[in-house]
Parts: C-alpha cells; sequence; structure tokens
C-alpha cells in the first residue's frame, strides 16, 4: 500500500532523501556539463527532445504520444528514440521489429509500437549510434524521449515537463538546469509568466479489457484491486479515486518492473478472497502483461491520454520549416 503523503515519516524519508541528493545531484551537474563539450551537429534532420528533470512520473510517454498522433494527422513522418531501459537490447540497440518481446524492447517501446505500428522505433542507451541508425534510413524528424541526459547532442527543440507535486521530484537534477530548455510545461499550474512556459493535465479515456472493448464504471459491480509499476504509482492511485471506482486495495511495483504470470496469479488470488470484479491497472503496465496469457484473469486497464494549453504540433512544424526539415 501506498504510504500517506502527509504523514511524518513520509516528510523525514522525503527530507532525508533530499539532503542525500545533493551530492549526486552535484555528481550528475558535473557529469552532464562534461558530457556537452563539443556537442554533435546533425544538420538533415530535427531532433524534439522530451525531457525529465527527475526519475520519472511526469508523463514523458504521453507527451510522446501526443506529439506523435498529432504529427500523424498533419501526414508527417517521424521516427522515435528510447533507451529501451531494462530490455534485452538496451546496450546494444536495435531497431524495434514486430517479432520482439517485451523483454527484448522494453515497456515504453513496445507502448510506442502499439501506437505507432508503422513508424520506426529505435532503442539504446547509446542515443549518438540510434540517431546516426535514424539518419542512415532516411528519417527526416527525430522525437528523441528522456533525452535530458544527452547533453553532447545539440538538439532543435527541447521540451521539459515539470510535476513539482511529486515527493521525490527534485532527487536527479538541480531546479536551475530548466532554464536551459525550448519549452517548459507544468503540471496543473503554469509555471511562470515567460512566453515559454505552459499546462498540462491528464485526461482520462476511458477503462477498457483485454479485448480492447470499453467498460463503464456502473458495469463494476464488487469493487477492484489496483495495481501499477509506473514513475509515479500515485497518481494512478488517485485516478482510481478520480473514477469513484471501489478500491479494496492497491499494490506499487518500481518503474518499469517486470510482470509475471506467477504475480499476476497472487494478486488474482487477493481479488477472489475479496470478491472483487476486476484487477485494474494502467494501459502502460497492460502492454507489458498481455503477453502473459492471462484471459482467464478478470484484468481490465486505464487510459490515460495528456493535454496540453498549447499547440505543439504547430510550433515543431514551424520550427523544422524554418530548418528546412519539411515542406507544408
Amino acid at each position: 500500500m501506498c504510504n500517506k503523503r502527509d504523514s511524518k515519516y513520509n516528510k523525514l524519508k522525503v527530507l532525508f532523501l533530499n539532503l542525500l541528493s545533493v551530492a549526486f545531484k552535484i555528481i550528475s551537474f558535473i557529469n552532464l556539463k562534461f558530457r556537452s563539450i563539443n556537442k554533435k551537429k546533425y544538420d538533415n534532420v530535427y531532433i524534439i527532445s522530451v525531457d525529465n528533470l527527475s526519475f520519472g512520473g511526469t508523463g514523458k510517454t504521453p507527451l510522446v504520444i501526443k506529439i506523435g498522433k498529432e504529427l500523424k494527422e498533419r501526414g508527417i513522418d517521424f521516427c522515435l528514440i528510447t533507451r529501451g531501459y531494462k530490455s534485452i537490447f538496451e546496450k546494444r540497440g536495435v531497431k524495434v521489429k514486430d517479432i520482439h518481446s517485451l523483454a527484448e524492447i522494453g515497456d515504453e517501446a513496445a507502448l510506442f509500437r502499439h501506437y505507432f505500428p508503422n513508424t520506426n522505433i529505435y532503442i539504446g542507451k547509446n542515443r549518438y549510434k540510434s540517431i546516426e541508425l535514424a539518419i542512415k534510413e532516411k528519417n527526416k524528424i527525430i522525437i528523441l524521449d528522456d533525452g535530458f541526459q544527452t547533453t553532447g547532442l545539440l538538439k532543435d527543440l527541447k521540451i521539459m515537463l515539470l510535476n513539482p507535486a511529486h515527493e521525490y521530484y527534485y532527487l536527479r537534477n538541480f531546479k536551475f538546469l530548466i532554464k536551459e530548455e525550448d519549452i517548459i510545461i507544468n503540471l496543473n499550474r503554469e509555471f511562470g509568466k515567460k512566453n515559454r512556459d505552459y499546462e498540462y493535465n491528464f485526461s482520462i479515456e476511458g477503462i477498457y479489457d483485454q479485448k480492447g472493448n470499453k467498460i463503464l464504471v456502473s458495469e463494476i459491480k464488487k469493487g477492484v484491486i489496483g495495481f501499477s509499476a509506473l514513475g509515479d504509482n500515485n497518481r494512478f492511485k488517485q485516478t482510481l479515486k478520480y473514477l469513484k471506482l471501489d478500491l479494496i486495495n492497491f499494490y506499487e511495483y518500481q518503474d518499469h518492473f517486470s510482470y509475471t504470470k506467477e504475480i499476476l496469479n497472487d494478486l488474482d488470488k487477493i481479488r477472489i478472497k475479496n470478491n472483487s470484479s476486476y484487477l485494474i491497472c494502467s494501459e502502460k503496465d497492460f502492454i507489458k502483461i498481455k503477453e502473459l496469457n492471462i484471459a482467464d484473469i478478470p484484468l481490465i486497464y486505464v487510459k490515460n491520454s495528456i493535454e496540453l494549453n498549447l499547440n505543439l504540433a504547430e510550433k515543431i512544424v514551424r520550427y523544422a520549416e524554418k530548418k528546412g526539415i519539411i515542406k507544408t
């Protein structure tokens, strides 16, 4: 279960972690600056970096999906580059194909493949290798998922998502580093008065079963057992409460956690014991779980999207036109 954020224990834990993080952030800052010496420049492509100041939980993946959808609607091709964190091919890098399993490419790449099956997707710890492969294969617009750490690369557009409400938000990097971004998008409130500062929020598209059928809240009669493995599990827990579901229990796992059939069976035993209707998770969790052949378990998932108070695709197209990458 999640600890209450206003508890004395949690406040002390956050204070301790913030103090402990100072040394880590100093080392990280020096490392970022060292890698930014002699930045690599690619003239024939337009590189968009979707960034995050923290360890996760801001919504980078939904934002990448939103940008991709809007570009597709305009008939503009792009490719995606992500790390493939904790995947088999993370170190060596690979172009994602239909035959690749989730374990081989990672959860984020699998989710991107689900939304953009005809788009080139590359994974690998070495982002430069992925970019060079993308250029070799004639890609013109590159969306770099979580590119903040790749400081040795000259990017055309840097977009930073901020979520100051997250209790572990400032443990990875110093806040002043956001000044190097082109567009800052802040969760739920405006960050400042500059023209580059904008706002975003999450929108609930609905609840779906394993076959992709939409489920109404009124159809869930006996409550749910919730679980997730996200950068911000608490936000997903609050989403379930917002939907006014009878949340019997909620279980948290680390971001990028690999589920097994045994874990799902154990959760289902808890569901049966509590006489609950369903297990419920996020869409990102479901993408990881659906390979496990669990048709016998009543599992549903919540699909979220991201909303912005700016037309980001229009800005991207305008900037790419100025560089001569695309013509519309």
